[in-house]
């Protein structure tokens, strides 16, 4: 609200405001740069939906409930997994603050108390916190997971196998775009 607040202001002083990468709404901005989140969080939903089963336990991770960004994602997830024929009831939700040993500590204590996850949808970043868990876990190539952000770590997960999919953002074009919206403006 504050950050929303500020761009008002700017845009009351006709600064014009792009944002990027998360964007903030109901505020003055001129134009917002990023990833459909909603739909990037279904794309991870429909990935999930095809390697596991539909009695299968699922993970979430979530780095703050308050990041736009990642809540997009999860209402996406959650759209696609419902509709699919997912209940509530297979579903478990962890903030992990974006923190490595937050993470960490979270997905281990899930792991250990529901052994049958079949899935982990990482909709935040730290995805070497979550399968450094699974590692220890002894749960490496048994959990299908799907993250976003297509890090080097996570790279070298994918590559090892211990990710199965990260949808990517194009950071390129929205670090470029916003410069070239307000040079346009």
């Amino acid at each position: 609200a504050a950050i929303a607040k500020k761009i008002d202001e700017l845009h009351s002083r006709h600064i014009p405001v792009v944002t990027f990468n998360s964007d903030i709404s109901h505020c003055k901005r001129l134009q917002f740069v990023g990833q459909d989140l909603i739909r990037g969080g279904r794309v991870a939903g429909e990935l999930m939906s095809k390697y596991i089963r539909r009695e299968d336990k699922l993970l979430i991770a979530i780095g703050n409930p308050e990041f736009h960004a990642h809540r997009l994602r999860v209402q996406g997830f959650c759209e696609l997994i419902y509709k699919k024929g997912f209940s509530g009831e297979q579903i478990e939700l962890i903030e992990t603050y974006n923190d490595y040993q937050l993470t960490y500590q979270k997905v281990k204590e899930a792991l250990e108390c529901t052994p049958d996850i079949r899935g982990i949808y990482m909709a935040n970043h730290s995805v070497t916190g979550c399968v450094e868990a699974m590692r220890e876990a002894g749960k490496s190539g048994q959990i299908f997971v799907v993250s976003h952000d297509l890090t080097d770590s996570t790279k070298r997960f994918l590559n090892s196998g211990e990710v199965d999919f990260a949808i990517a953002q194009n950071i390129y074009q929205q670090g470029y775009r916003p410069l070239l919206l307000l040079r346009d403006y």
